[in-house]
């Protein structure tokens, strides 16, 4: 009898190693985002947005989960800037409310993941000012769902220089790097003039937040690890963006920035591989394992270009999320799992709409998309 008590004492701290320790709503949390996920648009949905106009596009997620936002907006806004204003607001919205209702540790790494729109953000004010487009027009590109407050992006999107923009961030995770960059590349010191001074603060606003999100989550159980181990295969996917880009002459900077922490890509390694001519560079990049899905599309690259590859790669990222999710059910990735598949939602919808705008076949407007 006393090895059966003893055995019943044990039980709950087996149990409570196998569920996350962090503090927060989890079991609440994820049953919402499940039943939220399951209203996102299936694959063949979007089959059937290619065959309408863009009022009729319009139409029909207005009586789904953008209906608020289509009727608020519908007022003053038409076409394909209807579409696009809508599901940036939804999109904002949805994190908003996720937030609202996570509690705990669980809330701070969402809060921190999401703030990868205050870098998207960020990067639309600053390309913005530098393209002479005006604080509307800025503004209209804008989701508001990352940590800076509606009313300071607005006051962002109002300034007159990139300069000006960067002052106004003092306090923020960015502002140091940013100030570091503008002194290290600013003026004559960045040898391809003042846009490769734009390329280098974007690259400064990422490194800033992956810097930030992975000293955030700590490595206490299972689920954060692989929230980790995916954040650092998102580095490595950004990092092999930049490389191939660089490779094929589709980008010129004087210094690549990659982001450190990468899952399997050091910077050592980034560093040696863009010394390497196209050839001698699919030769290495074979040793890694996601080399494997996007080998076939890669060798193409060089004469159809990046964008199958990204698109490959995305849905890669796709595949991991969801996969992770369901290993942990209870945990911040099916959170995650649904975040991302909500912003893929989003861009797919906005893809359709600016492809229908700009007359393309649906065939190009499909292979666009990320499903």
């Amino acid at each position: 009898m006393s090895e059966l008590v003893q055995q019943i004492k044990q039980y709950p701290i087996k149990l409570i190693r196998k569920i996350p320790i962090d503090r927060g709503n989890y079991p609440y949390v994820c049953a919402r985002l499940r039943a939220k996920k399951s209203l996102l648009y299936p694959p063949e949905m979007y089959q059937k947005f290619l065959q309408m106009e863009i009022s009729q596009i319009s139409r029909t997620i207005g009586e789904g989960q953008y209906k608020d936002e289509i009727l608020a907006l519908g007022v003053k806004h038409s076409g394909v800037d209807l579409i696009e204003m809508a599901t940036s607001e939804n999109l904002a919205q949805t994190y908003t409310k996720i937030l609202d209702f996570s509690e705990g540790h669980l809330k701070d790494i969402i809060s921190k993941f999401i703030d990868r729109w205050d870098v998207f953000n960020l990067q639309t004010i600053m390309r913005g000012l530098f393209y002479g487009a005006d604080c509307q027009e800025i503004w209209e590109d804008i989701v508001a769902a990352g940590s800076l407050s509606e009313d300071f992006l607005r006051q962002l999107t109002e300034k007159e220089s990139v300069d000006e923009v960067i002052e106004a961030l003092e306090g923020t995770i960015y502002y140091e790097p940013l100030i570091e960059a503008r002194e290290t590349y600013g003026g004559d010191a960045c040898i391809y003039g003042e846009e490769c001074t734009v390329a280098h603060y974007e690259d400064v606003l990422h490194c800033s937040y992956y810097f930030n999100l992975l000293e955030t989550v700590q490595e206490s159980n299972i689920p954060n690890k692989l929230f980790l181990q995916f954040i650092k295969m998102e580095i490595d996917m950004i990092n092999l963006r930049t490389l191939l880009r660089l490779t094929l002459g589709e980008a010129e900077i004087a210094k690549p920035n990659f982001i450190e922490g990468g899952l399997e890509m050091s910077l050592e390694d980034l560093e040696g591989l863009v010394e390497l001519d196209w050839d001698d560079l699919l030769v290495r990049l074979d040793k890694y394992p996601f080399y494997e899905t996007i080998k076939n599309d890669l060798v193409q690259a060089k004469i159809k270009g990046l964008n199958e590859v990204m698109r490959i790669l995305e849905k890669h990222i796709l595949r991991e999320a969801s996969r992770y999710a369901n290993l942990h059910p209870l945990s911040i990735l099916p959170v995650l799992d649904f975040m991302i598949a909500k912003r893929k939602e989003v861009d797919n919808l906005r893809i359709i709409a600016r492809g229908k705008a700009s007359e393309l076949d649906n065939e190009v407007i499909r292979n666009l998309l990320v499903i």
